[in-house]
């Protein structure tokens, strides 16, 4: 009895984190993927999915359905050039949540900069940094 009541309670806490996540970095569902894509086919509606399944981009789990985060975007709409390079140095197993906190969580390694923001600037010791995570993660 008493776990049930933790559970309920720890899944409240992760709603509410969710939602502040969300309020700070909007969330695009497959549909605004595709409308904000400027280079992109009409044809091609669920490119989201295909730079999600080709480790371009990720999403998560929102009220529901996928999400993506819009930090991985440029104005185009396509993918940052370091988004694909940085997923595929993190370490496999982290849930979509976890890599949407650590994209966003000032690093240390980064001079208190995100990783999010150094994606979008281009700044490539955002690699090295995921790739440290993955082997701590290891060890």
């Amino acid at each position: 009895m008493y776990l049930a009541k933790f559970e309920k309670q720890f899944c409240a806490v992760n709603d509410i984190l969710k939602d502040e996540f969300a309020q700070k970095f909007p969330l695009l569902d497959t549909s605004a993927v595709h409308a904000q894509w400027k280079k992109g086919s009409w044809q091609i509606t669920r490119i989201g999915d295909i730079w999600k399944r080709t480790g371009k981009i990720f999403s998560v789990p929102y009220e529901g359905a996928e999400a993506y985060p819009s930090f991985q975007f440029d104005q185009d709409g396509t993918p940052f050039p370091l988004m694909e390079d940085v997923l595929f140095a993190l370490p496999k197993d982290m849930t979509p949540w976890q890599r949407a906190l650590w994209m966003t969580s000032p690093n240390a390694g980064l001079g208190g900069e995100n990783p999010a923001s150094c994606i979008q600037a281009g700044d490539d010791r955002v690699v090295e940094v995921a790739s440290h995570v993955r082997a701590n993660r290891l060890n």
